[in-house]
């Protein structure tokens, strides 16, 4: 009943917008070769069968030798569109009352020369298959399955304009085998791991592609134009599929994993839990988890942030990536709905004594966690999430005591997200409300807020085949907490509300709530040869959803403009190329400037499958709000940006990249040079190694030190900056062994490197001058202490020593093997080394060589899950 109310709403608000779906024209390439073969609406009989294959990849079975019928006719898509491929494919699709069954022959005239390369699942790696289905037929999203040449599979979901959710991963059986003249592939896909409508007869969209990797050649069964603006709604149609008896699927994985850490107290860790799906109908289904294993087991990258902004890291957990697409809820850089929020470090660090030891868990424990997701026929889709955290505590131990301190509350989350497509896809509108609750009972953890509440509605019309959009977002927040809580959140990085130049904003200490607004209008033309396209942001200054969302600023309005030209059709020694205009300006809420931006943009791939990338960017009247912490804005010079960058041929054995970066402002003090090397080697079609190093060389004329009262019985404060010279390294290395597509080797290692030294002192005088000498006043070192024009001593900086050398390795060894189709044993070994010394050291490699030095902390952990369905 909620769902029908939600689309009876949903409908009348939007109706005025919907306009009927005619036939199928595409016109918007200036090849008529390529509208006429995007334009014909191609479709393809599944046929039923009662002899069930065998999935080994040799296609051999009687079922694919007398039942239904073999389809070709494929088209290249890239690098000559609209041009008769250079090998030939079939494909085959047959079904019973369980299973589509896909078969493809992927015919080759060249077959030592194929690529059976293997990689990790959702991988891309030499000659691949696949085929996508849109089981809701709504013109937006997408099953895909596919299988490279060695066997590897690779399954995602589309997600509307050129967007793919890799993380999705499906539940089927896929077998290659490579003959004399073609390679084989040969799939069994069970109807509970895609959604669909229940009906009698079902009309899919669909569509079937082929990558020949020693030729980086796309071919495809029905052709879907390289510069068109979206996928989906170009499919062909898959058709014959009658009767389909609905059974409820249950899937259940229990797991039971085992820790080690021989560097702990707490050597031992076993635990045990469940995740499992239900299908509520043929198209909604229950993801669920209890007592949920949430480790990651590949490592965060190091970074050393010395800027007011919180790192955003990658979501990297299994249950939260699955199905996520259904929840997201994007603008700009910031989302309503941040998974890594649950289960997060715990809030509050207890104070211990040098004589004292502190256990703390590294992550907030989950309870448990919900998760519904589907779409029904009339094109409305649901996600909704619920999961609960423990009350964690931290225990503090001396000789003769043990004391426990709260060191996070008990916490609810909740995310509602719906949608509702019109006009085949063309039209959305949808909403989500997210609310975090924390039942917080120590008095040491009142610094954190009660709740929060945030909601969002967004819209998005597209029109002329999907040629021009016009797109809008808006959501508001209200948090809500103790007044300590919410005065610690104003003066938070995001706000920072007490800024001295800032009159449009009130700090009110004793406020128990607050509450502010953003959104986002885009619009214009994204597809052909030209496209332009334009937005504004804003955010207002009270508006935060970081208990369940990520927001990296608040107070902004932005606005952007972008002018591109993209040319497909090989020419000379070009087999396509990109140019782009950009402008950015950026104001306060309150319309006072804060940047101008311009930019062009180059791209060049040549027929030899090298790529150039050519960039000059120009930044002018910025104004900084969150440099002095809290402080007055501060001038940031204008400055010029350029960066270059070249890579081999990708699909080569042996595969390099180079890009430089170089900045200049015009203070002619401050600058930033950046070199990353990329190196791929693949030593045999199951040994790969790769490389990505990274060395920076900045210096910044106004790096935020610390802040000071006038004299003791003042309320204003004084900033200090410096002229910090910082030289960084860090480096990824990754080495994977393939035994069989599913049992591997992986080694993950990522040392990293940054040691920094400030070469003067300088108080912020006017902040906003253009002239340097009247925007800082230099402060004078003398030994330890800093002295003021008149040689006074300057405040108590004198204990200061700002100089750092950080030093961090962060690697994982894991062996992977999935034993049974959705079952899988992992052994992991996780090391890692981390040391900041406030001390500058002059050799940074010096400093990298003496990380074996520093003391290491491992790990050791066994999993074991075992899928299986009711």
């Amino acid at each position: 009943m909620l769902f029908k109310i939600a689309q009876t709403v949903i409908i009348i608000v939007v109706g005025a917008f919907i306009v009927h779906a005619q036939d199928f024209n595409y016109t918007l390439s200036d090849d008529s070769l390529v509208n006429h073969y995007a334009s014909i609406n191609r479709v393809y009989y599944a046929t039923r069968t009662s002899l069930e294959p065998k999935i080994d990849g040799k296609l051999d079975d009687e079922c694919w030798q007398t039942v239904g019928t073999w389809d070709g006719d494929f088209i290249q898509q890239q690098p000559h569109q609209a041009k008769s491929p250079s090998q030939e494919t079939e494909i085959k699709i047959l079904y019973d009352d369980k299973y589509l069954y896909f078969g493809i022959i992927c015919y080759d005239n060249e077959p030592e020369k194929m690529s059976p390369i293997l990689g990790r699942r959702d991988e891309n790696n030499g000659d691949i298959t696949g085929i996508a289905i849109d089981s809701y037929n709504d013109k937006q999203t997408a099953f895909e399955f596919n299988l490279t040449s060695a066997g590897q599979k690779v399954d995602l979901m589309h997600m509307g304009e050129y967007g793919w959710d890799f993380n999705w991963n499906a539940v089927w059986d896929g077998k290659t085998s490579i003959g004399d003249s073609a390679w084989y592939a040969e799939m069994r896909v069970p109807f509970t791991q895609i959604r669909f409508a229940k009906k009698e007869e079902h009309v899919w969209g669909m569509h079937i592609w082929r990558w020949i990797h020693r030729h980086s050649e796309e071919s495809q069964w029905k052709l879907i134009p390289i510069d068109a603006p979206a996928m989906v709604y170009i499919f062909g149609e898959l058709r014959g599929i009658k009767d389909i008896p609905y059974k409820r699927n249950f899937e259940v994985m229990p797991y039971a994993s085992g820790q080690y850490f021989p560097n702990s107290n707490n050597k031992e860790n076993v635990g045990f839990g469940v995740d499992g799906k239900v299908g509520v109908t043929s198209n909604f289904t229950l993801d669920y988890t209890f007592n949920p294993d949430f480790g990651q087991v590949e490592a965060d990258p190091s970074e050393l942030n010395l800027t007011s902004y919180e790192v955003f890291y990658d979501e990297k957990r299994p249950f939260f990536l699955e199905g996520n697409s259904i929840l997201e809820y994007n603008s700009g850089n910031d989302m309503l709905f941040y998974s890594r929020r649950i289960g997060h470090a715990p809030s509050y660090e207890p104070y211990y004594s040098e004589d004292q030891t502190l256990e703390m868990p590294e992550n907030t424990s989950i309870i448990n966690a919900l998760k519904l997701t589907g779409k029904n026929k009339n094109g409305f889709s649901l996600g909704l999430v619920n999961s609960m955290t423990a009350r964690e505590t931290a225990t503090i131990k001396s000789a003769d005591e043990s004391i426990k301190e709260a060191i996070e509350p008990f916490t609810n989350y909740s995310i509602a997200r719906v949608k509702q497509d019109f006009n085949e896809g063309s039209t959305v509108l949808g909403g989500i409300v997210t609310s975090s609750i924390r039942n917080i009972k120590d008095e040491n953890l009142e610094f954190l807020t009660d709740n929060s509440l945030v909601g969002g509605l967004d819209f998005e019309h597209n029109w002329k085949n999907r040629k021009y959009y016009v797109a809008a977002k808006g959501f508001a927040s209200r948090i809500s907490g103790s007044e300590e809580s919410i005065a610690r959140l104003q003066r938070n990085s995001r706000h920072y509300f007490q800024r001295v130049d800032a009159d449009y904003l009130d700090y009110d200490p004793s406020r128990t709530s607050l509450s502010g607004w953003g959104g986002e209008l885009a619009g214009g033309k994204r597809s052909g040869k030209l496209r332009i396209t334009g937005d504004v942001e804003w955010r207002s200054p009270g508006v935060d959803m970081n208990d369940v969302g990520y927001l990296r600023q608040a107070d902004y309005i932005d606005q952007n403009f972008r002018i591109q030209y993209l040319v497909n059709k090989p020419k000379g020694i070009i087999l396509n190329y990109s140019l782009k205009l950009a402008q950015g300006h950026n104001w306060t809420y309150s319309g006072e400037n804060l940047r101008d931006n311009f930019s062009f943009i180059s791209g060049l791939r040549f027929k030899n499958y090298w790529r150039l990338d050519l960039a000059a960017y120009r930044y002018v009247n910025e104004i900084d709000t969150r440099r002095l912490r809290g402080g007055p804005s501060l001038r940031v010079d204008n400055r010029n940006r350029i960066a270059a960058a070249i890579q081999t041929n990708s699909q080569r054995d042996f595969f390099a990249g180079l890009r430089t970066d170089f900045t200049r402002y015009a203070d002619d003090i401050s600058y930033e040079n950046a070199y990353t090397f990329q190196l791929d080697w693949r030593l045999s079609t199951r040994f790969m190694m790769s490389l990505s190093s990274t060395y920076a060389d900045e210096q910044d004329n106004s790096q935020y030190l610390r802040r000071s009262k006038i004299n003791e019985n003042s309320d204003k404060y004084e900033y200090v900056v410096g002229n910090l010279d910082r030289q960084t390294f860090y480096s990824t290395f990754r080495a994977e062994f393939f035994i069989t597509p599913e049992l591997s080797l992986q080694y993950y290692g990522s040392p990293y490197v940054s040691s920094g030294k400030y070469e003067d002192y300088k108080r912020v005088n006017d902040s906003k001058a253009k002239d340097l000498d009247q925007r800082f006043e230099l402060l004078t070192r003398q030994g330890d202490l800093l002295l003021d024009g008149s040689g006074n001593e300057y405040h108590n900086f004198s204990s200061y020593d700002f100089d750092f050398n950080f030093q961090e390795l962060r690697s994982n060894f894991v062996a992977r093997w999935e034993y049974k189709t959705g079952s899988t044993f992992y052994f992991v070994w996780s090391h890692s080394r981390s040391n900041y010394q406030e001390m500058y050291n002059a050799s940074l490699f010096n400093s990298f060589k003496d990380i074996r030095k520093i003391s290491a902390e491992n790990a050791f952990m066994i999993k074991f899950s075992y899928w299986f369905s009711l």
